[in-house]
């Protein structure tokens, strides 16, 4: 009766616990997702934020360039542009004035001269009939016709008569090194995860760098969406001079892919972060509100676990005892292994619960084990079972079971033991286990054994059968010299 009572009063505690428990895990369950939800939003307002500032650093360089060609371009206007002596002077001042590593001040037949002096014509490259009308723009050139690098082109007139219908009586042309666009970026902003493009708005790529020496294997933006419809939203997304942030794939690594219009022509500057780091960051951005709940949860957890505690620490106590009971009468004090009923009840039960699992027994007699007390004392003797039994327990699972069931003799029971292979590594385990054991600390001695074998359910499927079908291998293996290991039914 008192049992009743005091299970009744226990659930009358447990009950309300529980159900406050349960509402606070839904609750927490429905502000993780919701947190989630809103780490993600912040974390891609970042990731924006980033982007868009690397795309005004770019717009400035160009636009400072620009900026700076205009005033010698609106010097030049006073001036013939055939004195060639203040065309070399500009055009070397320029150079020295700006990062642009070529400028050219040339008529509008495409001759010209450059910060060296040299005449050049513009006559023979690919974007000529873009810029001879002296249209101030800028161009991204593959390869400037010159030099050969890649750069982008900034195309000033220089005009010889203002007012409604000007006349333009030259070109002033700035190649501004396409890679000089890296020195914008922090390579450390995403600590190494991330990829930069400059890209326009037909998905070519105009520059592509990354940091942590990330090699893209795309060539084109489109290479990198594999969804027809998210192509399309992004073509009508940069031909409306629109940013977006979209999920995109470059080989088998997923990013986060931010593009920002730089505002010159229809060029983006383009951010791709690795969708794990992604994660990592959103993870780390709520982390303060996740532990708070965590903490709370733990309190209402730590409540309801001293109530069962409390209702069931002399249960575990009495478990405890009796555990450390048993386990100290099933083991050998000498090896501190099992002794022989705890081996044999170990074994018994492996093959009740797993009979069609194959395993192996062996009987283990120490050789010449009455010599070694008559020479060398019962004190050594009793080293020799010691070593031998705390170094065979090292050298198998701790899921086999080992045991001392004599004087000088062991017993092993390998489980699960499924192939031949495994049967010929495992014996040959055992023969080299005696061959590199040695004992005493100041005369060492190796002893040896004889070893019988049995597979179990091959040979018996109960213990009994397969212990007397180890002992009549074991007698074998001593008929033979000792020193050895046999088989049960090898009478080779």
């Amino acid at each position: 009766m008192s049992n009743k009572q005091e299970k009744s009063s226990t659930m009358l505690w447990l009950m309300p616990t529980a159900i406050l428990l349960i509402a606070i895990v839904i609750m927490f369950i429905d502000f993780y997702t919701t947190s989630s939800e809103a780490a993600q939003n912040q974390v891609e307002k970042n990731f924006v934020a980033v982007t868009e500032s690397y795309a005004s650093k770019v717009r400035e360089r160009l636009n400072s360039i620009q900026r700076t060609g205009k005033t010698i371009a609106t010097v030049m206007e006073n001036h013939s542009y055939k004195e060639l002596g203040l065309a070399e002077e500009t055009v070397q001042a320029l150079h020295s004035q700006t990062d642009a590593y070529m400028v050219i001040m040339a008529n509008m037949d495409g001759r010209g001269v450059n910060q060296d002096k040299e005449w050049v014509s513009l006559t023979e490259t690919d974007y000529f009939e873009k810029i001879k009308d002296g249209t101030e723009q800028f161009l991204f050139l593959e390869n400037d016709g010159m030099s050969g690098q890649t750069a982008v082109l900034c195309v000033l007139p220089i005009y010889r008569t203002q007012g409604e219908n000007p006349d333009i009586g030259g070109m002033l042309l700035m190649y501004y090194p396409i890679g000089e666009f890296d020195n914008v970026i922090k390579y450390g902003e995403f600590e190494g995860n991330a990829f930069y493009l400059l890209v326009d708005s037909k998905g070519k790529f105009m520059e592509s760098t990354a940091g942590g020496g990330t090699i893209l294997n795309s060539t084109e933006l489109w290479d990198m969406i594999p969804d027809a419809d998210m192509r399309s939203r992004v073509r009508v997304r940069m031909e409306n001079g629109n940013n977006d942030i979209i999920k995109v794939k470059d080989g088998t690594t997923e990013y986060r892919l931010v593009y920002e219009p730089i505002g010159i022509n229809d060029w983006y500057m383009a951010v791709g972060i690795k969708e794990n780091y992604a994660v990592l960051i959103q993870n780390r951005s709520w982390d303060n509100t996740k532990n708070m709940l965590i903490k709370l949860v733990a309190i209402v957890g730590v409540f309801l676990g001293i109530v069962i505690v409390l209702n069931t620490i002399s249960k575990i106590r009495s478990n405890e005892k009796n555990k450390k009971l048993e386990d100290k009468a099933d083991t050998d004090l000498l090896t501190g292994l099992n002794n022989k009923l705890a081996t044999e009840r170990k074994i018994k039960e492996y093959m009740s619960s797993y009979p069609n699992s194959q395993a192996l027994l062996f009987l283990l007699d120490i050789d010449n084990f009455k010599k070694i007390n008559d020479t060398m004392g019962h004190a050594f003797g009793d080293e020799v079972i010691s070593a031998i039994g705390h170094g065979i327990r090292g050298e198998f699972r701790i899921s086999d079971v080992i045991g001392r069931i004599g004087g000088d003799e062991f017993m092993v029971f390998l489980k699960d033991v499924n192939n031949d292979a495994l049967i010929e590594e495992e014996s040959q385990r055992v023969i080299r286990f005696f061959k590199d054991l040695q004992v005493g600390e100041y005369v060492k001695y190796s002893p040896t054994a004889s070893i019988g074998c049995a597979v179990f359910p091959k040979d018996a499927n109960d213990f009994e059968g397969l212990y007397k079908a180890a002992d009549k291998a074991l007698y074998k293996a001593k008929e033979r010299g000792k020193n050895q290991l046999a088989f049960y039914g090898d009478d080779k």
